[in-house]
Formats: C-alpha cells, sequence, structure tokens
C-alpha cells in the first residue's frame, strides 16, 4: 500500500463516492477532463502512488456537478504538515458501509431511478467485480426495506 497526504486520501475518496453517486466510471470522468484513461483509476489505486492534481479539481467538481468544497477537506480540517504521509486506504464498493453511503447519495441526486433495479445500479457505479457486486447487493436488499 502506497502513502500519501492526508489531503490528497481526503480528495480522493470524496471524489470516488461523488463520481459513484454521479454514474461516472473512472474512465469516463478521466476522459471528460480531457486527462489520459487511466488518470483516475492509478488515482483511485491504492497501490500506485499517484494521486490527482489539485489543479485538476475545478473540473472534476464541474464534471460532478458539485463545489470543489465538496471533494476538498472542510475548513475545520486539522492542517498536518505536508510531508506526513498516511495509508493510501481508498474506499471501495466492497465495503458495505461505503456502499450505503454511496447508496443514500444516489437516493437524494436525480439519479435515484437506478436504484429501482439492480442491473441499473451496476450499471451505474460501473462495476464488473464480483466481489463489489456481491456486497452491492446485499447492501441494496437492506436499503430498499
Amino acid at each position: 500500500m502506497e502513502k500519501i497526504t492526508k489531503f490528497s486520501l481526503y480528495s480522493v475518496n470524496k471524489i470516488k463516492y461523488r463520481r459513484c453517486v454521479c454514474g461516472k466510471s473512472a474512465y469516463q470522468l478521466a476522459l471528460d477532463i480531457k486527462k489520459s484513461k487511466n488518470y483516475i483509476s492509478s488515482a483511485e489505486n491504492p497501490n500506485s502512488p499517484n494521486r490527482i492534481n489539485i489543479a485538476d479539481y475545478p473540473l472534476i467538481a464541474d464534471e460532478l456537478g458539485c463545489e470543489i468544497d465538496d471533494i476538498t477537506p472542510p475548513d475545520n480540517w486539522q492542517v498536518s504538515d505536508s510531508h506526513d504521509k498516511v495509508d493510501k486506504v481508498v474506499v471501495s464498493l466492497s465495503d458495505p458501509a461505503f456502499v450505503l453511503e454511496v447508496l443514500e447519495g444516489i437516493k437524494a441526486s436525480p439519479k435515484a431511478e437506478v436504484l429501482e433495479d439492480l442491473d441499473k445500479l451496476y450499471k451505474h457505479l460501473s462495476t464488473k467485480d464480483a466481489t463489489e457486486k456481491a456486497v452491492i447487493k446485499k447492501v441494496w436488499e437492506e436499503f430498499r426495506k
């Protein structure tokens, strides 16, 4: 597992959350902001040292229909030494807590109709991974009760 700054970790996780709620794959978001096709997925990979350039945050926020404040730490964030690194623990659709957070975000968004059908939800979340699909299905079934 790589190490990155707390700021970068916070932002990559918020960007991934927003991306999942909006229904954009990492690939599509990278193309939409005119970056290489692996730009976002590489930054989201815990085994890659790559990160998202802060100069790209305005473009990313525009593409995700949010504000820069939605993908950066809050004002009351405890500032750390920029040289301090933390483990690059990126949120994942194989984590039930993250899936629930994403489903709640989708429900509150204009994309809520994808919650009516599991196959639509899989497509919306751009997942083909069997583990992720199993977690999504389990959380989705509980979420719909």
